[in-house]
């Protein structure tokens, strides 16, 4: 009876230990984010907030805020316009932060605004896009031309015949898009009677996907593959094509990106594979760098790669989703910066 009760005082000791401990660390971060007792303050700007790819970013950084005694402050738009993220830009200025991140773009508004924050010596990280424009520390993404490669090796695998293809992009002024489309057409061109048909800039628009896809293919009966550069059309073509029945049903479909409509039509076997990217990568990269330029460490290199793989049926289960928990979005809207009341 005696050896219970010491065993019982002990376990207790134990459990009230581990509880100060939790609450130490628990107040230890939160006392971080009030009082801003952290070594530095960064703000990421995006050109969208969500929880898919932007989130994942952010998310990394987040993960190596932890880990640097850093705090990242998450800025995004529901709508992209050119003006709303140079002045999201503009706006994290005057904020007097330590460092900016941020995508890149040849917008003369935002190559103004990341500009005016250079001359300000903030030091700017540009993650999925780059932009020759910017005096930026680095650029921290994808090679976008071996991903178009890699995806013109999963569009050329496994075919008896001439392809035929249709490639869908948001805009030809990407440099990230351009850089895969270079990649996919080389590919292309070393299998005989496989060329690219047509390039469509969908704008990242529903109404004009689904205008615009289905007239041509109609137009042009030849087509008989579809390469999705970027993400947004990659999670709307599988839902058109099956809207025009089954004689689009043969139709092979490389996309890019994970989205969850994307993963949905690579499981099902509709899309033979996606692209997919390391936003969360970029994300805690982006935040290391930055601190250890603050360091007075310089990054090895300008450019620094993240990997790119080839997702398809037979190694689906090897994918790893979007996460974005404890991820919180301050919402750009024209001059107002919205707050949200809980996190996503």
């Amino acid at each position: 009876m005696k050896k219970l009760s010491v065993f019982s005082f002990s376990l207790c000791v134990m459990t009230a230990a581990c509880f100060l401990i939790f609450v130490f660390q628990q107040h230890f971060f939160s006392h971080a984010l009030l009082t801003g007792s952290y070594d530095r303050r960064f703000t990421f700007v995006s050109s969208i907030a969500n929880e898919g790819y932007w989130g994942s970013a952010a998310y990394g950084m987040k993960t190596e805020d932890l880990l640097q005694h850093t705090n990242t402050k998450f800025i995004g738009l529901t709508q992209y316009t050119e003006q709303d993220m140079a002045s999201a830009i503009t706006s994290s200025i005057h904020s007097d932060v330590d460092g900016i991140i941020t995508v890149g773009s040849h917008q003369e508004q935002i190559v103004n605004a990341l500009k005016a924050a250079c001359e300000c010596e903030i030091p700017v990280v540009l993650i999925d896009t780059d932009s020759s424009e910017i005096n930026r520390i680095c650029y921290i993404g994808t090679d976008n031309y071996k991903a178009g490669q890699l995806a013109g090796e999963d569009m050329t695998s496994d075919v008896s015949e001439p392809l035929h293809v249709a490639v869908i992009l948001s805009s030809l002024s990407s440099d990230n898009q351009s850089e895969r489309l270079r990649g996919f057409e080389e590919e292309l061109a070393r299998h005989p009677g496989c060329s690219v048909e047509t390039v469509l800039e969908a704008h990242s628009s529903l109404l004009f996907l689904n205008e615009m896809l289905p007239h041509t293919l109609k137009e042009n009966p030849t087509i008989n593959a579809i390469f999705c550069a970027e993400g947004y059309s990659s999670s709307i073509v599988g839902k058109i094509l099956d809207s025009m029945g089954s004689d689009y049903n043969d139709i092979k479909v490389v996309a890019f990106d994970k989205m969850e409509d994307t993963l949905h039509y690579v499981e099902s076997g509709r899309y033979f594979s996606t692209i997919v990217q390391q936003s969360d990568k970029m994300g805690e990269l982006a935040v290391k760098v930055l601190n250890d330029y603050c360091n007075g460490i310089l990054p090895e290199s300008d450019i620094i790669y993240t990997d790119s793989f080839s997702i398809r049926k037979d190694n689906f289960d090897t994918v790893q989703k979007y996460e974005s928990e404890g991820v919180t979005w301050h919402i750009y809207n024209g001059n107002i910066l919205q707050t949200p009341q809980k996190e996503n």
